[in-house]
């Protein structure tokens, strides 16, 4: 896959939504920072209503941090050799990024107020800025992308009474260190929970666990089957299936460049073109339907 160049403007919005959020950060702590109190509200209740103090340092270092990781994270993906993939990593910093910057700033501002409120709808500035500052470097990285290699398999002559069969594996072990780790925070959070008596949110933090960590793992390792009965692939761990093309659907096969930004992400993925198993960036098997759409498996 060879990158296209990008122009001047390309990498100014690129790199600039995160660094302005970066920039953001530091001018507002060195105008509010010499106001601060020692303590400020830092949690709030359902009513709006602080019921948590601490330092405002602590949070605003994290915060540093982030904006600082997303500000490398925009400079990379200039360099990045997939784009849409890079955009991807792009988009869910600079979320993150303008969600803790303007909270830290809007928590700053509110401090020398004696009675200071904090509603769910105070979230929604941070949701908007750092949306913004994640979307344009992403339409931007996907509009420089490299178009897609593809390529396409003639078909495999094959005698009246002779049976062909192919299987293969792959998988992400990221997937499986993700479950076992939700899995085990999950237990962990409901024994805590159900120790303090609270029996409703044990019960719900374990199912959601379970559940959440199970889907995770089922993910990890992946068996493909291509015979006579068309293609399917199964979960090697749980035999649970997960794709399932009959023969006489299928259209034409091949193979592609994967770019799991092309298809939002990694894992079992769903969008107009048709469903993917997305493990990694490389080359994937495709089959395109007789109905229009294509399964692939990375």
């Amino acid at each position: 896959m060879t990158t296209r160049p990008i122009d001047r403007g390309a990498r100014t919005a690129v790199v600039v939504p995160g660094a302005a959020l970066f920039a953001g950060l530091v001018v507002a702590a060195a105008v509010l920072g010499p106001t601060l109190p020692a303590r400020i509200a830092q949690h709030f209740g359902g009513d709006g209503q602080p019921d948590g103090y601490g330092s405002p340092w602590p949070f605003f270092w994290v915060a540093a941090a982030v904006a600082a990781a997303a500000v490398g994270s925009s400079l990379w993906a200039l360099r990045a050799r997939d784009r849409r993939t890079a955009g991807l990593v792009v988009l869910v910093g600079n979320l993150l990024t303008g969600i803790l910057v303007v909270t830290w700033i809007w928590l700053a501002a509110i401090a020398q107020d004696p009675e200071p409120t904090f509603s769910g709808w105070s979230t929604l500035p941070g949701l908007v800025v750092g949306g913004v500052a994640g979307v344009v470097p992403l339409v931007v990285l996907r509009r420089t992308a490299s178009p897609i290699e593809r390529g396409s398999a003639e078909p495999l002559r094959v005698g009246p009474d002779a049976r062909v069969a192919w299987r293969g594996r792959t998988g992400s072990a990221v997937f499986g260190v993700i479950g076992v780790l939700v899995l085990a925070t999950g237990t962990t959070v409901a024994v805590l929970l159900g120790l303090r008596g609270e029996i409703g949110g044990a019960v719900t933090t374990a199912v959601v666990a379970v559940v959440a960590g199970a889907s995770t793992l089922v993910l990890a390792r992946v068996e493909v089957t291509v015979d006579r009965r068309g293609l399917r692939v199964v979960s090697a761990l749980t035999r649970v299936p997960l794709m399932r093309v009959p023969l006489e659907r299928i259209d034409t096969c091949g193979w592609e460049q994967v770019s799991p930004g092309q298809w939002g992400g990694w894992g079992y993925r769903i969008s107009g073109r048709g469903v993917a198993y997305v493990a990694r960036s490389g080359p994937g098997l495709v089959v395109e339907t007789t109905g229009g759409s294509a399964r692939l498996g990375s």
